[in-house]
């Protein structure tokens, strides 16, 4: 029996195989076959994490607080107990931001005290 997959249906030779070999289902469709990995790329494209009031507030105060340059590679991620953890593009930028992490929290805590943070975590997250 030929292999279906990228070849044009041929009919009388269907009509062949099905005698012989008693199939009764029709010719499956010609469809174009394509991997997970697209096919999820394409449903999660769409699908978008919940973001709280507060971490948009910080994203767009975040270039004024650590400076243009950091914010190209980091952005704020989100808040669970009292910790705001940010998402680094490159390995490169976590000692800088290690560097920074003390004088950036009391920027936070003094601008933003209704946040209550007391801690910083940085994760190392590709755009």
């Amino acid at each position: 029996m030929e292999q279906p997959r990228k070849s044009k249906r041929n009919a009388a030779r269907w009509d062949i195989d099905r005698v012989r070999y008693k199939l009764n289902k029709p010719l499956a469709p010609h469809r174009e076959i394509r991997s997970m990995g697209d096919i999820l790329s394409d449903v999660l494209e769409g699908l978008e994490q919940p973001q709280s009031e507060n971490i948009l507030i910080l994203r767009t105060a975040w270039p004024k607080l650590v400076g243009e340059q950091i914010a190209q590679h980091s952005e704020p991620g989100f808040i669970k107990d009292a910790t705001l953890y940010v998402y680094v593009d490159h390995p490169g930028w976590m000692p800088e931001l290690g560097r920074i992490k003390g004088v950036l929290l009391q920027k936070l805590q003094s601008q933003y005290r209704e946040l209550h943070l007391r801690r910083l975590i940085f994760q190392l997250q590709h755009k």
